[in-house]
């Protein structure tokens, strides 16, 4: 027998690189190749990875040695091999890898060292020296355990891709049907969730007064301006320990009046721990001048949204958005501005920063800008602030009023605006004047803004002392989704008003009401008003809550209580206890409640409600707002007005709203 020489090592070697098989050597050279090969062969596969696989296959093989020989001298164990035979040929057909390659080489090579060593020992028969004779068994050969492992090995490879193929599908299948019925399943309803009223221990309570209008038009006639600021601490339950406002100590135990309007923030130390009450009010009257108006607005509670609708960024007008932070650490406001026919653009996308115990403003009309119709909110972030509404107009060179607008009521599917006084067509600009024709820019109206992304559809219901009377021409009128729009109440008779409005999607709303007087200047058209906006009442401010009875010299203060849901009787008292007072108000009615001179500041309890409990979530339906007016003489004569809205107890607004599922 001849020695492998070390060119056919090196051909070897090359061959497995190649991953190509290599022509038969001599019968020693490939015992001795055979032999190395095998060697490699069973340190290549005996990795830390394979080595549980190896001996799992031994077992196996040894197994389906000894089946194919007890069935190896039957007819139906040749067809079986010659089945076997067949689905090997199919398989090493496959595409194969280089290392699979690599590997059929070595146990080629194996294979035909076993069959020499069986041509020498005289127990088997090499195929390489005589010809197969398929019907003798003798002359079968017999799988080898390599060859074994090499088809199971080949033919789990091709099941696994097979495997990996078909879990892609699937996965791709199911992402898309995920993606389908995403677009076209229904939208399963967010179930509405009750809340949990948790009283928080007392703590200052802190309130913001809002300052008088500045003259942001410019106007050239600036007329002289009487200004008050009244605060009236409560007596008894919220009792105030200390009180300070912008700065100074105030007195806790009376009312303290001031001829001043220019705002501050007023803080209420409470006594045994329990939340202090107060109630404030800041008015101006101007009776001459571009500025001609009547303001009286309440002081409110920062919160972190706030809705304002009312006023106009139209020619001749100026609508300035204050905002005032009463914390200890700024906060970020972000306002978003509604119009006609949607939403308005505002420097630096709306963000404000309101620095903490300062103020900020935002001029709403930009250049581009010019729209009658406007509602905002106000979005506070890293705090809360109270935002109030300035506005001022001029119809040329025609006073048109000036307001201070608090925030009202966030939208809702059913608003209730209270404090609405109607007067006749002739005084509150729906007719032209008699004698020279002049006539009103401004209107008695109905204002919706719909903040949602559909249209809403809305119904308007005016509730007066003889009851409920849907308003004609508004049951079914559509607001445009992102739009502010006006209804406009002509026809309705005079009186004293509450208005319902109801929609099918969130919406705000308000009441523009006016008094106008005669043509100023002459031969100019135009007739001089004044106009106030009354918001939707806030939920339960009438339930339990306070309103301010503005008492400074020339005005005249209404109290009104409106009531859209069944009937119900309303306690208001003094907050010293010196007065009280049972109103029954009827389902779908509004009422004027007389209150005494010396009375300044009420407090509102409904029956069987106590809003401090948190035992009645849902608001009853009633709404109180005082109604102011005054009186201008000269040149400029006529009604002016103004609204100011009852504010929740401060003790409901201490409380904590806990979502519960």
């Amino acid at each position: 027998m001849t020695q492998p020489r070390q060119d056919d090592a090196d051909s070897q070697q090359e061959s497995e690189e190649k991953s190509e098989p290599q022509p038969p050597q001599q019968a020693d050279d490939e015992t001795a190749s055979a032999e190395k090969t095998d060697d490699e062969t069973a340190s290549a596969e005996k990795t830390d990875d394979e080595t549980a696989d190896e001996i799992a296959d031994e077992a196996v093989d040894t197994e389906s040695d000894q089946e194919a020989d007890e069935g190896a001298d039957s007819p139906a164990g040749r067809d079986q091999g010659s089945g076997s035979a067949s689905t090997d040929e199919a398989a090493d057909e496959a595409p194969r890898t280089d290392t699979e390659d690599t590997a059929d080489t070595d146990a080629e090579a194996s294979d035909d060292a076993d069959a020499e060593e069986e041509e020498e020992t005289g127990t088997a028969v090499s195929q390489a020296t005589r010809p197969a004779e398929p019907d003798t068994p003798s002359t079968k050969r017999r799988r080898s355990p390599a060859s074994t492992r090499r088809h199971r090995r080949s033919l789990g490879q091709t099941v696994s891709r097979g495997v990996g193929v078909l879990t892609s599908l699937a996965l791709a299948a199911a992402v898309g049907g995920v993606t389908w019925w995403g677009y076209t399943a229904p939208t399963t309803p967010t179930p509405q969730l009750q809340a949990l009223s948790l009283a928080q221990p007392g703590g200052a309570t802190t309130y913001v007064c809002p300052h008088a209008p500045t003259n942001t038009l410019r106007g050239t006639d600036v007329g002289a301006m009487e200004s008050a600021t009244a605060i009236v601490p409560a007596k008894g339950d919220g009792a105030a320990k200390s009180a300070t406002y912008a700065g100074r100590s105030i007195p806790t135990d009376t009312a303290t009046s001031m001829s001043t309007a220019e705002g501050g923030i007023l803080t209420l130390t409470p006594a045994d721990g329990r939340v202090a009450n107060a109630v404030g009010s800041v008015t101006t009257l101007t009776k001459s001048g571009d500025l001609r108006g009547l303001t009286a607005a309440p002081c409110t509670q920062p919160s972190a949204m706030s809705w304002i609708v009312g006023g106009s960024i139209a020619a001749g007008s100026s609508a300035e958005l204050r905002l005032v932070n009463p914390g200890v650490t700024p906060a970020t406001a972000k306002v978003t501005l509604y119009g006609s026919i949607g939403r308005l653009s505002l420097p630096s996308n709306g963000e404000i920063t309101v620095p903490a115990g300062g103020s900020s403003s935002l001029a709403l009309e930009t250049k581009g800008s010019q729209d009658p119709r406007i509602a905002v909110s106000v979005e506070a972030d890293g705090g809360s602030v109270v935002p109030t509404l300035v506005t001022e107009s001029l119809d040329g060179e025609t006073p048109a009023g000036t307001d201070v607008i608090s925030p009202g009521a966030a939208p809702a599917t059913d608003l209730v605006i209270p404090g609405v006084e109607i007067t006749e067509p002739a005084a509150q600009g729906e007719v032209p004047d008699a004698k020279t024709g002049a006539d009103s820019s401004d209107t008695p109206a109905v204002r919706i803004v719909n903040p949602g992304a559909a249209p809403a559809t809305v119904s308007v219901t005016m509730l007066g002392k003889d009851g409920a009377r849907p308003l004609s021409g508004a049951q079914s009128v559509t607001i445009d989704a992102g739009s502010v729009f006006d209804i406009q109440l002509a026809g309705v008779p005079a009186g004293t008003y509450g208005v319902q409005v109801t929609s099918n999607t969130p919406v705000g709303a308000a009441v523009r009401m006016v008094r106008s007087g005669g043509e100023y200047p002459a031969r100019s058209k135009a007739l001089v008003h004044d106009q106030a906006w009354a918001q939707a009442a806030l939920p339960g401010a009438a339930d339990s809550g306070l309103l301010a009875v503005p008492r400074a010299a020339s005005l005249s203060s209404a109290v009104t209580v409106a009531n859209s849901g069944q009937a119900t009787s309303v306690t208001l008292s003094s907050l010293d206890g010196s007065w009280k007072q049972d109103v029954k108000v009827a389902k779908g009615s509004s009422s004027v409640v007389e209150v005494p001179a010396k009375v300044s500041a009420v407090r509102l309890n409904a029956a069987g409600r106590k809003g401090s409990s948190g035992t009645s979530p849902t608001p009853s339906g009633l709404a109180a707002a005082t109604i102011v007016t005054a009186q201008a003489g000269g040149d400029l004569a006529g009604t002016l007005i103004s609204t100011v809205p009852a504010q929740p107890d401060a003790t409901v607004q201490a409380q904590r709203r806990i979502l519960l599922d």
